[in-house]
């Protein structure tokens, strides 16, 4: 049987993991932290675990967004920064037929 690859931190490795997936895991720890009934050192722990997951989730977003930007490129090179509107209740973008080159 194959061992699961983690971090010093108990964390999957990044090539494992996806933004949901560690969504989830971050959320769950913070409602382990403010419940209050971790010990120190298992609290300290999972704030750890919880800062480097807010960093995968932060890099992805960020790598979202460039990508986003190169698609939504217009002649001549330049970036058009453009709102996407999501329906609160459906989470479809309600304005993509103002998104360039989106894979909609």
């Amino acid at each position: 049987m194959e061992k699961k690859k983690t971090s010093k931190s108990g964390t999957e490795k990044p090539a494992k993991m996806n933004f949901e997936k560690a969504l989830k895991e971050l959320e769950e720890i913070a409602l382990k932290l403010e419940d209050g009934s971790l010990g120190l050192d298992e609290s300290i722990r999972q704030f750890e675990k919880g800062m480097n997951l807010a960093k995968f989730c932060r890099e992805k977003l960020d790598e979202a967004e460039r990508t986003i930007e190169i698609l939504q490129k217009v002649e001549g090179g330049q970036v058009v920064r453009k709102q996407v509107d999501v329906d609160a209740e459906t989470g479809e973008i309600t304005n993509d037929d103002d998104l360039q080159g989106s894979l909609l």
